[in-house]
């Protein structure tokens, strides 16, 4: 069956996937979080000398969400 928003196959995505996604979903989770302590660790060695890294990653967390909006959409009823 194609998907209708690609017109590929599920085949081809599930190949396609593949090539990119190599282990087990815990073995890919386990790389997404290493991966992501390494950039936060990268961020702290940019930051002035004393820098904690609970400092670094709060920094960090406010600077992802600066500049969005409170939305009502997630009120619900």
């Amino acid at each position: 069956m194609a998907s209708m928003a690609t017109g590929i196959s599920a085949r081809t995505l599930d190949s396609e996937a593949a090539r990119h996604f190599k282990g087990t979903p815990e073995e890919r989770m386990r790389a997404a979080l290493e991966g992501g302590e390494l950039a936060l660790r990268l961020y702290l060695a940019t930051q002035s000398p004393g820098t904690s890294l609970e400092e670094a990653r709060r920094r960090l967390q406010r600077a992802a969400h600066a500049g969005r909006r409170y939305s009502q959409s997630n009120d619900g009823p």
